[in-house]
């Protein structure tokens, strides 16, 4: 067995043929064994032993292959971290009262008169705040199904307004597991990776807006029967203090993300914050929030929809993400010590002749494997491997990169018929994908609005260049 040659150096390079081959092997066996019931951390275990018996027949050796494998995972260490601590703060801010506030104050802006553009817009608060779009249409997005058949909206747009409201939350989160992600995988800072999205998201969310005022407007509720929506207010205050005190511990995290401060002292803050607030408000005692932290919170009110709602959050939650992300970092590391990814990068650029073509590029792989069934982790993790040294040659800042990837990996899922995401979204709502789909408009326009920006150079960021939304590539 002879090793590939090395260059001046020292880096080895392969031909094209195998380095097409070192990254369709362990990807392949990603996507064939998610397909069959296989848990994605298995698979990408899988994946990673795949990747590394590669390797050895290029003629690495193990401790090549080891050290190249904790120096990925050294990479996304920062981002693994702050999930931990996003899982603690969840917990301590519902323990608090602050989410609870948060959606209390949200439902109540429910209007029979604006049912939809409301709906849409409290699923965005509410994903927000909590991280999670199962979570968003599970609790309050089944809530306001019931009130709209009571309003005799039609269900499928009800439940495509809930469904993109929270995908939009999910998407801009910066305590969702989905967001998280994704910014490790590309190695892009958290708040960068939020502010990019804003140029594909904010156009998207707008349109939708539009679209769902007109659909309330042709289907004006003429009831105002909205007894689920009290029962659910009435279990969020008649359990929990509410006051706009609580709103503290957020808009603390909110605003110094907002002036670029640190994302790990910024989130330590929020948790004492949220923690001071349990204390003093909620009247809970330490030795009840710190274990609620760890275990998460557990909601006992005797309502299903408010325990429902806010039985969430710990740092134990976060441990799927916490194995996806070292694992995304373990490939990383492994296919960059092979060199596949400068290899497969240059060939990509013979058809990638432009920013927008290098965009179009990623939003297709990324929609490949969605509709492969590879699912959404794996969509927010492996082109972040694969595509990331591509724009890092043509002096494209990472974060469009992992923006490109949620428009495709975070967004279509709900809209393709066998993924896990529209089997979930069917089942809680009561409406099939193929009722609710066409109404899912963020969905569709997701990808689309991301290859349109590419095209025209719209947050097509320098690697340099302050991240702002809506703005456009700087001269060189």
């Amino acid at each position: 067995m002879h090793a590939p040659s090395s260059d001046a150096g020292g880096i080895r390079t392969i031909t094209l043929k195998k380095a097409i081959i070192g990254f369709c092997l362990p990807l392949g066996c990603v996507i064939s064994l998610v397909l069959n019931g296989v848990p994605i951390v298995i698979a990408l275990l899988s994946a990673i032993c795949v990747s590394s018996l590669f390797s050895l027949h290029l003629g690495f050796k193990w401790d090549d292959i080891q050290a190249s494998a904790m120096k990925g995972v050294m990479r996304v260490f920062p981002a693994t971290f702050m999930m931990i601590l996003v899982g603690i703060m969840i917990a301590v801010w519902i323990e608090a009262g602050s989410v609870p506030t948060l959606l209390y104050y949200g439902i109540k802006m429910i209007n029979p008169t604006f049912f939809l553009p409301l709906t849409f817009i409290v699923c965005v608060l509410t994903c927000l705040t909590t991280g999670t779009s199962w979570g968003t249409a599970g609790t309050v997005g089944l809530a306001l199904m019931g009130v709209s058949e009571g309003l005799g909206i039609p269900l499928p747009i009800t439940a495509g307004a809930v469904i993109s409201g929270a995908l939009v939350g999910e998407k801009m989160s910066p305590i969702s597991s989905t967001t998280i992600l994704t910014a490790a995988s590309t190695g892009t800072n958290l708040i960068d990776h939020i502010l990019s999205m804003m140029n594909t998201t904010l156009p998207a969310t707008v349109v939708s807006l539009v679209l769902f005022s007109y659909l309330g407007y042709i289907h004006s509720a003429t009831s105002a029967d909205i007894h689920t929506i009290v029962a659910l207010t009435d279990g969020l205050k008649n359990n929990i203090v509410i006051s706009p005190v609580l709103l503290a511990p957020p808009l603390f995290v909110l605003i110094f993300s907002a002036l670029r401060k640190p994302a790990i002292p910024v989130f330590v803050g929020g948790i004492v914050l949220g923690v001071v607030c349990a204390i003093l408000v909620q009247k809970s005692s330490l030795t009840h929030v710190l274990p609620s932290g760890m275990n998460g919170f557990v909601s006992k009110t005797g309502l299903e929809s408010v325990d429902k709602l806010l039985s969430r959050g710990g740092a134990l939650s976060m441990s799927m993400t916490v194995y996806l992300c070292l694992c995304a970092g373990i490939i990383s590391g492994v296919l960059d010590r092979q060199g596949i990814l400068s290899v497969l990068m240059n060939g990509i650029l013979r058809y990638a002749t432009s920013i927008g073509g290098l965009v179009l590029s990623t939003t297709a792989a990324c929609l490949a494997l969605m509709l492969g069934g590879s699912g959404q982790y794996c969509t927010l993790t492996l082109p972040g491997v694969a595509f990331r040294q591509a724009f890092e040659d043509r002096d494209v800042h990472s974060s469009v990169l992992s923006r490109t990837m949620e428009d495709s990996g975070t967004m279509v899922g709900a809209v393709i018929p066998w993924d896990v995401a529209s089997l979930f979204y069917a089942s809680v709502l009561g409406v099939s994908m193929f009722e609710f789909g066409p109404y899912a408009f963020i969905a569709w326009m997701s990808p689309i609005v991301s290859v349109l920006c590419g095209y025209l150079g719209i947050g097509m960021f320098r690697r340099t260049q302050k991240i702002r939304p809506l703005t456009r590539r700087a001269a060189a």
